[in-house]
């Protein structure tokens, strides 16, 4: 269930980017091409993970002579970053949001309530769909 849930809201958060970048005002440039590329490795990252956890679960015993410090050398470091791409998205998204609907550059204190709606997406989705609903009709 996590899975669908983040993979959903990985969904909204690129959709929003994406699907706005074009409605942005001229003078407004967002690298969306910097975004589709960071935004993939968190997505990569997981099932990668996903794919490691459910190898070492069907194997087992066999695992017992892999270092758990390697293993962690690895995936703290890919963990952090993946965290770190993620907000950064996150940001991206409220960013481009509220750039279209203000006709310029957002500054943080325009979109920070937005780049915290979209975080706890659960309450955001509810409040910031209608908006994108109507950005998207114009």
């Amino acid at each position: 269930m996590m899975i669908i849930f983040a993979l959903g809201t990985f969904g909204w958060i690129w959709a929003i980017s994406t699907n706005l970048n074009s409605r942005l005002p001229e003078e407004v440039k967002l690298n969306v091409k910097r975004f589709k590329i960071l935004f993939a490795i968190p997505n990569i990252y997981i099932i990668l993970i996903m794919v490691f956890m459910g190898y070492s679960f069907t194997i087992g015993e066999s695992m017992e002579s892999v270092n758990p410090t390697a293993i962690a050398g690895v995936i703290v470091p890919l963990h952090l970053l993946s965290m770190f791409i993620i907000f950064w998205g996150v940001r991206f998204a409220a960013k481009t949001l509220k750039s279209v609907e203000l006709g310029r550059m957002a500054k943080f204190g325009d979109y920070a309530g937005d780049f915290f709606l979209i975080w706890f997406s659960i309450i955001g989705y509810w409040i910031l769909q209608p908006r994108l609903n109507e950005l998207m009709k114009k």
